[in-house]
């Protein structure tokens, strides 16, 4: 019965670091595939004929976000490896690894939000007159990543 026990234990373990590790993959995966603000930044420049100064501005706020972005990824990372550690010591549901969970999500949570606080900086970035073509291409980019 004991030797069962150990098993079913190192078992889990097993399948739980695994499952983590297959999270981490996916998450690198994800971090270096093509962003979908980067689609979005092509296509507006195809839909918009920006002028000089409305390039430097847009510029300079891609810049300072995707240094924002790369603070909010590095506490992501360090969340879900909060995550294994909390797992690999206890490899059930405990406080430990609620409270782990709860860093991953606050982070990727900041993520989402740092992302559409970008997106409308950037919009009030253009001239009215090239703000509802950012709009179509914006709405338009939301509906495919929605289906």
């Amino acid at each position: 019965m004991a030797y069962r026990l150990r098993r079913f234990a190192l078992a889990t373990i097993a399948g739980a670091l695994v499952g983590v590790l297959v999270a981490g993959a996916i998450v690198m995966v994800r971090h270096n595939a093509p962003r979908p603000e980067t689609d979005l930044h092509e296509m507006l420049h195809h839909a918009v004929p920006l002028d000089a100064n409305e390039k430097q501005i847009l510029e300079t706020k891609e810049q300072a976000f995707a240094e924002r972005r790369q603070e909010i990824e590095k506490r992501l990372r360090a969340a879900n490896g909060q995550l294994a550690e909390a797992i690999s010591k206890n490899p059930s549901w405990s406080p430990e690894v609620e409270s782990a969970i709860r860093e991953v999500e606050k982070a990727a949570g900041d993520l989402q939000r740092a992302t559409l606080v970008h997106v409308f900086e950037m919009r009030a970035g253009l001239k009215p007159e090239h703000r509802p073509a950012y709009d179509n291409v914006l709405v338009e980019a939301l509906r495919r990543g929605s289906q």
